[in-house]
């Protein structure tokens, strides 16, 4: 994780056709039979290469199709490193989901949270 030490403003506006988005899932995972898949490393060479949903936290004014709130299931590589940040004086962990990512990622769109993630230890705050 990138530390920028950054205080984001309310009045920030996203770049056209780009998001951020935060509690994406990954993290290790344990099957109904007891067996344990290890923590999944985002790299590039094929490791545990699966698609992820992470939770909208900010958008550009120009997507119309997805609210801040929702659920959205994302290519695997089509994220930024996560970036801490400090907002409205809350630290947040966020990764950018660039316009070219959000054209050539974006498989999915849910208004709540996919049941899945609780295994992961994600909860659905509400409290933007």
């Amino acid at each position: 994780m990138i530390d920028f030490g950054v205080t984001i403003p309310h009045y920030i506006e996203c770049l056209p056709n780009s998001l951020f988005v935060k509690n994406i899932e990954y993290g290790e995972r344990t099957l109904k039979s007891g067996f344990i898949i290890p923590a999944e490393k985002m790299d590039y060479e094929g490791h545990f290469a699966r698609p992820r949903w992470a939770k909208v936290f900010y958008k550009s004014d120009n997507i119309n199709y997805i609210d801040v709130g929702d659920w959205v299931l994302l290519r695997h590589g089509h994220w930024s490193t996560s970036m801490a940040m400090t907002i409205n004086e809350k630290d947040e962990t966020l990764w950018y989901i660039s316009p070219k990512s959000l054209k050539e990622g974006l498989m999915a769109v849910s208004k709540t949270m996919p049941t899945q993630l609780k295994e992961f230890g994600i909860i659905d705050d509400t409290t933007l």
